[in-house]
């Protein structure tokens, strides 16, 4: 009996049907409706053959996104966000990227001058389908911006988002720094500020909600060279990171995927060195390879540290210590991790570093030059923005 099209098609397994299927461009699943899990995972598996990085050179009224090989330093368009929902005149920055999905900030614009509370607007963006959401609000941050993270569970369709925020609430028990004195029957007494409380709430792709989860023991530090000073983390082995402070002994704050806090000292250098030969300004997390990072760079200098278990305990061992061609006056704006590269943007030039070969190599920046740039490793998914895979 002779097969007819229709049954032998009916006969073709589900896995060979999603390897065919896992094939086909990105771009051209834009208008599908539902994924199936197993289809992106084999599509993410495929993608990640081919190591990339997802740039945005500079913000601008609309966020243009390129991907980028990291061994050519060429850019090629990847995609234009401008999504309708954004607040009006308020630019988006890239603050995550993870399973072709990433995360992007911009400040909520309030007329009301008088209004002590600010707050960002979040969003999940794919680049290759051009799906954007846009996060519920959290809740109202008191004279403080709030701090981002974002975490991502086993399940590729699995995120959070994790949200410090002021809540404008005094806590009795703490004081502050002293700001003055005051005078009171016939006494000086010194006056110390107030501290106010911190909390976090996480927002959950399962869910589509925040839950507020405490409060926090310390707040990440603010870094001038973002524009949104508090969005600086990486995600590292179920954990978000941010640096909380550079100054001796130096901190650095994280939260796993079930809401709990850790503090982290830095690394500690020997005594009798320089402050410019132990923890600098300079000095970023970076996801080595499924191990968190610390680059140091300092005048004429790298360290490369990685936060190590070696079977009973963590602890920070240097895996790398090497000469660097970046001058004093060189501010790099930008660092990322890729394979066996080191990725760091001033406003004019890419400097690429091979842990394998310890060679630097230096390359020109769009003819534009960076202006708040991001970058993140980068896998091109159909995952949706909300989450929601079929099973």
């Amino acid at each position: 009996m002779v097969k007819t099209r229709a049954q032998s098609i009916k006969r073709m397994s589900v896995v060979d049907a999603l390897c065919i299927r896992s094939q086909i461009s990105v771009k051209s699943t834009r208008y599908c409706k539902t994924v199936s899990k197993h289809l992106a995972k084999l599509q993410l598996a495929e993608s990640g053959k081919n190591s990339s990085l997802v740039v945005c050179p500079a913000m601008g009224k609309t966020m243009k996104l390129y991907s980028m090989d990291a061994r050519r330093c060429k850019l090629s368009l990847l995609s234009t966000i401008d999504p309708s929902q954004r607040s009006p005149e308020e630019f988006m920055y890239m603050i995550s990227s993870y399973n072709g999905i990433i995360c992007c900030v911009n400040m909520i614009y309030d007329e009301d001058v008088e209004n002590k509370f600010c707050d960002l607007q979040i969003w999940i963006c794919n680049p290759c389908t051009r799906e954007t959401l846009l996060l519920p609000q959290g809740t109202p941050s008191f004279e403080f911006e709030p701090s981002i993270g974002v975490a991502y569970g086993s399940d590729v369709s699995d995120y959070r988002i994790f949200r410090i925020f002021c809540t404008g609430k005094i806590i009795p028990e703490e004081r502050g720094p002293a700001e003055g004195y005051y005078f009171q029957e016939g006494r000086y007494f010194t006056k110390y500020s107030h501290v106010l409380a911190y909390e976090c709430e996480v927002y959950s792709s399962s869910t589509g909600s925040w839950k507020n989860i405490g409060t926090v023991p310390c707040v990440p530090m603010s870094c001038g060279l973002r524009p949104f000073r508090r969005t600086g983390h990486i995600f590292v082995d179920g954990k978000v990171y941010w640096l909380v402070s550079l100054d001796g002994p130096g901190k650095i704050l994280s939260v796993d995927l079930e809401g709990r806090f850790e503090v982290i000292n830095l690394p500690a250098y020997p005594d009798g060195l320089r402050e410019e030969e132990k923890i600098t300004e300079a000095s970023h997390l970076v996801n080595l390879k499924g191990s968190l990072g610390l680059l140091v760079i300092q005048l004429d200098n790298m360290d490369l540290w990685v936060w190590k278990y070696d079977g009973q305990k963590y602890s920070w061992d240097i895996e790398l210590s090497d000469d660097v061609p970046i001058k004093d006056d060189e501010l790099i704006l930008a660092v990322t991790a890729l394979d066996n590269k080191i990725i760091c943007v001033n406003d004019t030039h890419w400097r690429i570093y091979d842990m394998e070969t310890k060679k630097w190599k230096r390359r020109r920046a769009p003819r534009t030059g960076f202006t708040n740039p991001a970058m993140f490793p980068f896998t091109e998914s159909v995952l949706p923005c909300n989450g929601g895979v079929k099973q």
